[in-house]
């Protein structure tokens, strides 16, 4: 009997430890692991270089790695349903820009995830204009000559862009039913070898980011004629807006690039809450914003809620766009 009894008394405590071992781990502080940044486009790109820039800061400030994955394919979409997919716990984030959130889901018809149900936002990093350019053998120098030559050529100018549904196809796309002329879509594997064609003459036109343009620009090889964003960039104030080009049709012409940061649905709130306001500070750091500004771009650090509200503008202007240029990915 006393042996039985004893027996009993090591299960009840061994119960008891195994009990408070667990609650302990799920006590644990957060983050008490290393976080897994996936980031869905190759190494050495902008989008690559913003990440691993926050994802070092974010280590330094919470004591813990955060481990860059380089997840490539599909626009986006293969790092984008990795993450969705991952256990919504704070330790698997996806560094989100616009093709894989707002532009796949209306040009993939079997996506591997919901973009608007399998995210929660956690902020909103940076936003930049992209600036419109012209090969010189074109004879404009603002965004109005641009409009007034285009109309008058007997043959569609080309333009080039880093794929079917990337930004830089999109804006032209927009650009051109907005000033109502007519423009032929090359599309590439990337924006290297759209630009290469550009300088060399093979194409008219494109839009691209400022970091790509305006060096070129500055040798005289490609003329920029304007930004995309309603307000100037603080980085080049001497290049105007396409929306204050004088063309009425073109007022209220905007299309920005951005960063922010994504988890997967279903993430506890005062995670997201936390790891927004580690952007956020991240963000405000001089020695981060120099380095944003420097390539032509905005920082933001904004909430989840600010975040969300870009993704709802953006999601109504290119599921409207898509549909109605019927663009499709071939």
């Amino acid at each position: 009997m006393d042996k039985l009894l004893r027996r009993r008394t090591v299960a009840v405590l061994f119960s008891a430890f195994c009990l408070g071992a667990s609650a302990a781990h799920a006590q644990a502080p957060y983050p008490s692991k290393p976080i897994r940044l996936v980031v869905p486009v190759a190494a050495g790109g902008m989008t690559d270089i913003v990440a691993r820039l926050v994802a070092a800061k974010l280590a330094t400030r919470v004591g813990q790695a955060v481990v860059v994955d380089n997840r490539v394919g599909a626009g986006g979409s293969v790092g984008a349903e990795a993450v969705a997919r991952a256990a919504p716990d704070g330790y698997t984030l996806l560094m989100a820009f616009p093709a894989p959130l707002v532009v796949s889901p209306y040009l993939i018809s079997k996506l591997g995830y919901d973009a608007a149900k399998d995210f929660v936002p956690v902020n909103l990093l940076a936003s930049y204009p992209m600036a419109l350019a012209v090969h010189p053998s074109v004879p404009a120098t603002t965004v109005s000559e641009l409009v007034a030559f285009a109309k008058q050529s007997p043959n569609p100018l080309t333009y080039g862009s880093a794929g079917i549904g990337s930004t830089a196809h999109l804006a032209m796309e927009l650009f051109a039913r907005r000033a109502d002329i007519q423009l032929v879509h090359v599309p590439y594997r990337g924006a290297a070898p759209a630009m290469n064609d550009l300088l060399g003459g093979t194409l008219k036109l494109t839009v691209d980011s400022l970091t790509l343009i305006m060096p070129h620009h500055a040798g005289g090889r490609i003329r920029a004629l304007a930004v995309t964003s309603k307000e100037r960039s603080a980085a080049y104030p001497d290049l105007p807006s396409i929306a204050e080009s004088g063309v009425s049709s073109l007022k209220d012409f905007e299309v920005i690039g951005w960063y922010g940061m994504l988890a997967p649905a279903g993430t506890p709130p005062a995670i997201v809450e936390r790891l927004s306001r580690e952007f956020t500070a991240i963000i405000k750091d001089p020695e981060v914003r120099k380095e944003m500004e420097s390539r032509g771009m905005v920082a933001l650090g904004e909430s989840p809620a600010q975040f969300q509200a870009l993704i709802d503008r953006e999601r109504s202007v290119w599921q409207r766009l898509i549909a109605e240029a019927k663009i499709k990915v071939e």
